[in-house]
């Protein structure tokens, strides 16, 4: 079936190592909705850290994945949350002692559209701040805003491995966790994932999944990949998610979603 749809995750697949937007990318993209192509992106960025990219704006022509699957807004409608998750009240206490019992783990949460709050700001939360472009107000588990969308959490790799390990048993039938990169460790709610909100995205649309294109670099893109027609890893995708990824392309360095479109579509 012919390809309509492509939908990027954003860091590390669309944006380069220095989480910006290269030229060549956006022109493929242009020349894909131009044509007829629909394009969106899935990512567990909120709404407002994808318009810090005025320049893709208007070639997002599908509401978006937000949250890692959370949420799906239309940007193009006052950001109109069309499909929202939130966690469970019990993940809030377990937050706490994690807190407690890993000092060096600085973790923030999100809740409504585009909030965010710091728990805990370590030199990650920082380069998460500054990635933002937007500031996360402090504060404790007990006075934060509720409900929450999603948390992150955030130190060295091998340090979140012991997080989650400590973590996973607790919140079973109540929420998971998923690195969404490779110091990244969130809390999702138990349904919540990137395939998830496109299923519901595409019925929304009425878009067959042999339709779609998808095309990520972490874990967290999996279930997204599974679900379209087509799944498409770039090069420096985990291996993880290379081993269950139809297609490799390039790297994000080297423009792997302009090679997406030129490969998999009528271009």
């Amino acid at each position: 079936m012919r390809k309509r749809l492509l939908v990027s995750d954003m860091d590390h697949t669309l944006l380069n190592e220095r989480a910006q937007l290269d030229p060549e990318n956006l022109a493929a993209i242009r020349r894909h909705v131009e044509g007829g192509g629909l394009f969106t992106v899935a990512t567990g960025r909120a709404p407002a850290a994808i318009r810090v990219f005025p320049e893709l704006l208007p070639w997002i022509n599908l509401p978006v994945i937000t949250g890692n699957g959370g949420q799906v807004v239309d940007l193009s409608d006052h950001d109109r949350v069309l499909y929202r998750e939130t966690l469970p009240p019990d993940v809030y206490p377990l937050m706490a002692e994690a807190l407690e019992r890993f000092p060096r783990m600085g973790a923030v949460a999100y809740y409504k559209l585009d909030s965010f709050c710091a728990f805990r700001v370590n030199t990650y939360v920082e380069d998460l701040i500054a990635k933002e472009q937007r500031p996360a107000a402090p504060a404790t588990v007990e006075d934060s805003y509720k409900p929450w969308n999603k948390t992150l959490m955030t130190e060295t790799h091998d340090y979140m491995r012991a997080v989650q390990a400590w973590m996973d048993p607790r919140i079973t039938g109540l929420a998971r966790t998923v690195f969404s990169e490779d110091t990244y460790l969130e809390i999702l709610p138990r349904d919540v994932s990137k395939g998830n909100a496109l299923r519901v995205l595409l019925e929304m649309k009425g878009i067959d999944p042999a339709e779609t294109v998808a095309i990520g670099d972490a874990p967290n893109d999996r279930e997204m990949l599974r679900l379209a027609g087509l799944g498409v890893a770039v090069s420096n995708a985990a291996p993880e998610l290379r081993a269950v990824a139809d297609e490799t392309v390039c790297s994000n360095e080297e423009h792997g979603v302009k090679m997406c479109l030129e490969r998999f579509f009528e271009m």
